[in-house]
């Protein structure tokens, strides 16, 4: 993850889907609080990503490459930036392997994506690596058991680990909050 301070300041957005519609209208709702670069394709995204891109907002389903290689050849590179899918594909139990911290399905509203930002911006103020993975935990908790696509999810044992992962954080958490005071 970049510096805080750049977080702070102006983050820099990297706004990436096919339909370049959304791509523009997701780009104007987020500029001005936000250095904002454009993408509309999978190609374009890895042109534009590098060290200065603080989050991308990453449609799941394109034509050259897929969201899910995006993210994977942005991880490959060693960048940090938070990354939310925003997609038509309905979550399911994959997204507890994606290494993303947040996941939203189409159609999204301007107030949903400006709060999906903000709460990463607040975040990044206080991460360090299991804060940062507790959110993303959580965040893919929550999207699992709002999905309609996905039954019993509770039931599942990718959701289990996803339980058992974010028991051992907030504790590991707890003590390391216990141990400051």
């Amino acid at each position: 993850m970049q510096s805080n301070d750049c977080m702070e300041s102006q983050p820099t957005i990297l706004v990436v889907d096919d339909e370049r519609e959304l791509t523009d209208l997701y780009a104007t709702w987020v500029d001005g609080e936000y250095a904002v670069r454009t993408a509309y394709n999978g190609t374009q995204a890895l042109e534009q990503a590098d060290e200065a891109v603080d989050i991308v907002l990453l449609d799941r389903q394109m034509p050259d490459f897929t969201g899910d290689e995006v993210l994977e050849r942005i991880r490959q590179r060693g960048l940090e930036c938070w990354v939310i899918m925003i997609t038509a594909v309905d979550p399911g139990l994959d997204i507890v392997e994606l290494d993303i911290d947040d996941y939203i399905t189409k159609p999204v509203s301007r107030s949903t994506l400006i709060r999906l930002v903000e709460n990463l911006r607040v975040q990044s103020r206080y991460t360090d690596t299991n804060r940062r993975e507790l959110t993303s935990i959580s965040n893919k908790m929550e999207t699992l058991e709002d999905a309609d696509s996905v039954d019993d999810v509770r039931d599942s044992e990718a959701y289990r680990e996803l339980e058992t992962d974010l028991k051992k954080l907030s504790d590991s958490l707890v003590e390391e909050f216990d141990g400051n005071e």
